[in-house]
């Protein structure tokens, strides 16, 4: 029920709220309370992880918004859900009608045990929602609300509101907050953000660096590789039972949040009893605490320590004395709850005279192996051969250490800081003493020690959990295993031979690699995200993946578009001039066995129509009918740039005239009137037009002046400054530019009838002078800015008769940085 109470979370907005003092049902602020109220701002700069959940049967949006408070804290939401907890069908009626509700979900009580109220999760619309009531709101609902807050967008903001607004009312309701997972592959946890030193070793809250946990490192267990290669494997959903048999239970964030509590002594609390006790080296008020965090405290929460079972584990958690029949009922009651691993951090030394007493609970540790269940203990913290012998006439070993050496029970030792040597404190014993790992550990907080920060603690009692952890990886690895399988992978992986006592430690990472088999590799796309647009084909697109094979062989990466087939091979491929539309793009990745998994992503290639302009003629200017007539235009196509020459196309009264940017209408080829001149421009697919309407009159008496066209370069062309003049220290480019004058007495104009000019940034113009009598003239423009210089390049052409034309077009010369 404590779980239960705390997942419907009569106001869970309240976990960035701190509180001080009392909190709860609160009157109205009097002006007398010395808290400043709480405040909360839409602010789109707080991005939530995704933009929305998967949607339920009817496929509506389920929008996800982030809150974030000032102390660095950020959680996310379902922005127009709310989940109310009432039996009441009037109360879910008036939630309804208030938000313009609908019903989307429903979880029957019994599922979760019974006991609690129906739990029905409502789709609302928060639009009427006034955040101006939310501070008052929540500080009706916690007297300690407080802080600036901010919501990734105004329906998430709302939703708060309207959520504060029904909790006022006395309504039980909650907001749909969404957990995040935690990303193992980055080879990256967020633990306690603090902890102690041990030796030389500072705390890093980065479990895979932790001696424990790492590869390479002298004890090199990898914990920590284990995971990744766990979920690499799509493995991290197979649940693992875990219990733990012990006294000193309290939970907190180093639990698995899916847990069972039984207590086996009458009349004593489960959770909450402190040890009733104590232990061999003196109090250990909260024992189980410690020993949970060491085999399943979840890893990358940001809070204590990270257990190996903490991906995977459910706990089981049975509050049990230390004697042998009320063990032999602990053992009992962990298999009645369904555990897999069990462990027992404890143990007693039996003169072997009496060893025939443990004979009944080793027969219970014995039949629970043989029943399916691995049952892990501590060797002890005497520092002593639990194989020693007696020796008179002939040897017998001289005392039974239970359970460690009962029938069914691996028994763990424990091995010094960051080294495969035995701790000096740990037992040990070669027949006795199945595998070692580490006597000292960072584990999470305690009644005694609460604050976020990981304290270390040491001896064997932590050594076995740690082992069971390893073992409940193994079992999530491969689920079809039986115990003894899983028991032969721990063993046959291990690590060998770290001294003269330790003759085996554990290796966790060897061990999942071993259960896996040879399992299909990991694949995920990392980049584009999922529905991202790119304008047009000229955009170069970065396809990413992460790919991992079980056996650390990077595998062979596949992609492909099911629209343009195979794109390239890689971890990260770039790609341009996809098609047009939609792709489902795929990334296979095929390991050397044959076997591959795929990973796919939706990526749009937008195609925007072109832009088209007419510079020459000049809408409703005048043509003579025996002049030529000059056609200057631009198309620009904004997804891939300037469009080639062969893609404009000019017409007149709708007749093909000519193609490309620039050309001309001979003269005495219109007939007089209005003419109507239309350039159309195509990217292959989308095309526009522009169009003027030029009126063609009879020519003037005497002569009649040439027309100017410009062949090269192109309107707005731009050219890279890339040539250095040290003396003018300046970049320049060379151009080649190319025009001709056409006149109806005297034909093409070329050579000295034509002049080039030009002006840089709006200056004067300067004289180039003339082109070959035929070609093309190179002249040299200079950067006079140290980003780009704007030209504007002017050719006049002059007939015999002294009559002029003119013609100017627009280019610039950008730097080279």
């Amino acid at each position: 029920m404590r779980q239960q109470r705390r997942a419907l979370a009569l106001w869970t907005v309240a976990a960035l709220l701190p509180a001080c003092g009392t909190s709860g049902g609160g009157g109205a602020d009097t002006g007398e309370d010395p808290l400043p109220l709480p405040s909360f701002t839409a602010d789109p700069s707080v991005v939530p992880p995704a933009a929305e959940l998967p949607g339920f049967e009817d496929g509506a949006a389920r929008p996800v918004a982030a809150l974030a408070d000032d102390k660095g804290h950020q959680a996310e939401f379902v922005a127009n859900e709310l989940w109310l907890s009432s039996d009441d069908g009037a109360v879910l009626a008036a939630l309804l009608e208030r938000w313009n509700g609908e019903v989307v979900s429903e979880i029957d009580p019994a599922s979760l045990g019974g006991g609690l109220p129906r739990q029905v999760l409502v789709r609302i619309d928060p639009s009427d929602a006034d955040p101006a009531r939310l501070a008052q709101d929540l500080r009706s609902l916690d007297a300690g609300a407080r802080g600036a807050h901010r919501v990734s967008s105004e329906a998430g903001l709302r939703l708060l509101a309207a959520a504060a607004r029904e909790a006022a009312r006395g309504i039980l309701i909650g907001v749909n907050w969404v957990g995040r997972g935690a990303d193992l592959r980055a080879r990256r946890t967020a633990e306690a953000p603090a902890g102690a030193s041990w030796g030389a070793t500072a705390y890093d809250p980065n479990a895979f660096a932790w001696p424990s946990h790492s590869t390479g490192s002298p004890q090199d267990i990898g914990v920590a590789e284990a995971w990744r290669m766990l979920e690499s494997a799509g493995k991290l959903g197979n649940r693992v039972r875990v219990a733990v048999l012990d006294m000193g239970f309290q939970p907190n964030g180093d639990f698995p949040v899916s847990r069972t509590a039984v207590s086996n002594v009458p009349f004593v609390a489960a959770i909450g009893t402190s040890n009733l006790i104590g232990c061999g080296g003196g109090p250990c008020p909260w024992h189980g605490t410690n020993v949970v965090s060491s085999a399943m405290a979840p890893a990358d929460d940001g809070f204590g320590a990270a257990g190996p079972a903490g991906p995977i584990a459910d706990a089981v958690l049975v509050f049990t004395l230390y004697d042998f029949f009320t063990s032999i009922a602990a053992v009992a009651e962990a298999r009645a709850a369904g555990a897999r691993v069990m462990n027992m951090s404890y143990g007693a030394a039996v003169p072997a005279g009496f060893s025939w007493s443990v004979l009944p609970f080793e027969a219970a540790t014995a039949l629970v192996r043989a029943s399916g269940s691995l049952l892990f203990a501590a060797a002890g913290n005497d520092g002593a051969d639990v194989d020693s012998e007696d020796c008179f006439v002939f040897c017998w070993e001289d005392t039974l250490y239970t359970p460690c050496e009962n029938a069914g029970v691996t028994c763990i030792g424990g091995m010094a800081w960051d080294s495969p040597r035995s701790d000096s404190g740990s037992n040990w014993g070669h027949g006795g003493v199945s595998l070692f790992a580490p006597f000292t550990q960072w584990v999470g907080p305690d009644p005694v020690a609460p604050a976020n920060t990981a304290q270390v603690v040491s001896g064997t009692s932590f050594s076995s959990p740690f082992a069971a952890g390893v073992a409940a990886l193994v079992w999530a690895a491969n689920p079809s295993l039986s115990a003894g399988q899983v028991a032969d992978i721990l063993v046959r992986t291990a690590h060998t031979r770290g001294d003269s006592r330790v003759d085996r430690w554990i290796d966790a990472r060897a061990a999942v690699v071993a259960a896996l088999g040879d399992a299909p590799p990991f694949v995920r796309i990392v980049l584009p995200a999922d529905g991202a647009s790119f304008p047009g084909r000229s955009t170069s697109i970065v396809f990413r993946a992460d790919a991992e094979d079980v056996g650390d062989v990077t595998p062979t990466l596949t992609w492909r578009s099911d629209r343009d087939g195979v794109l390239g091979t890689g971890i990260e491929i770039g790609r341009t001039n996809l098609s047009y539309g939609t792709h489902r793009v795929t990334a296979t990745a095929a390991d050397r066995s044959g076997h591959s998994s795929s990973d796919e992503v939706t990526v749009v290639v937008v195609n925007n129509p072109p832009a088209v302009e007419v510079l020459e003629p000049v809408d409703g200017s005048d043509a003579y009918a025996s002049s030529a007539v000059s056609l200057v235009g631009t198309g620009y196509d904004p997804n891939d740039g300037t469009l080639p020459p062969s893609r404009l196309q000019w017409f007149v009264d709708g007749s093909p005239a000519a193609t490309g940017n620039a050309a001309f209408l001979a003269g005495g080829t219109l007939a007089l009137g209005d003419r109507t001149i239309e350039l159309r421009a195509s990217d292959g697919e989308l095309s526009a037009s522009d169009s003027v309407v030029i009126q063609v009159v009879a020519d003037p008496p005497g002569n009649v002046p040439p027309t100017v066209v410009i062949d090269s370069p192109p309107e707005g062309y731009r050219y890279l400054g890339d040539q250095w003049d040290a003396a003018a220290s300046r970049y320049y480019a060379n151009a080649s530019i190319c025009g001709r004058g056409i006149d109806p007495e005297d034909g093409d104009l070329l050579g000295d009838s034509l002049v080039w000019s030009g002006s840089a940034d709006g200056g004067e113009f300067v004289s180039f002078g003339s082109p070959p009598a035929m070609g093309c003239l190179t002249v040299r423009l200079d950067q006079y800015d140290i980003y780009e210089s704007y030209w504007t390049l002017r050719l006049v052409a002059t007939d015999s008769a002294g009559d002029t034309g003119q013609a100017e077009l627009h280019v610039s010369v950008y730097g080279v940085f």
